[in-house]
């Protein structure tokens, strides 16, 4: 199934649009064009984000974020925000590339208090949305 280049967009590239990138080429193939971004990226990647990925089969282990600015050529086909603090900056982008702009407003699983084990579920969860967001997705 061929499938448009993407760029997952929140604040801070380290555990949704990561987790996006990721399901998105787990869905389409090794070869789909998908990136990811932060508005105001942070130093690394969310370690219970690596753990959960893992569970798919996905490594994140070297992930490095980056800023939106710093995206650089080709633009992508679809701006997809995940971050709803995230949708001004990554609409204004869309609308500069040209590319389809889509908000989709998950939570922030770093938000969830509790043991470790309630803190990885609630990382699990946010993974299980966006792949069931990426299973369902369309260009409308």
């Amino acid at each position: 199934m061929s499938a448009p280049s993407v760029l997952f967009v929140c604040g801070r590239n380290a555990i949704r649009s990561p987790m996006g990138e990721g399901l998105w080429r787990l869905a389409y193939g090794e070869t789909a064009h998908a990136r990811s971004c932060g508005v105001i990226p942070a130093a690394f990647v969310d370690g219970f984000t690596v753990a959960v990925m893992q569970e798919v089969g996905i490594d994140l282990e070297d992930f490095s974020p980056i800023a939106l600015r710093g995206v650089g050529d080709p633009p992508a086909d679809v701006v997809i925000s995940l971050s709803t603090a995230a949708d001004r900056t990554a609409r204004e982008y869309a609308q500069e590339t040209g590319a389809l702009f889509q908000a989709w407003p998950i939570p922030d699983p770093s938000e969830t208090p509790g043991t470790r084990e309630d803190r990885l579920n609630a990382y699990r969860e946010t993974r299980e949305a966006i792949k069931s967001r990426i299973a369902s997705w369309n260009m409308g």
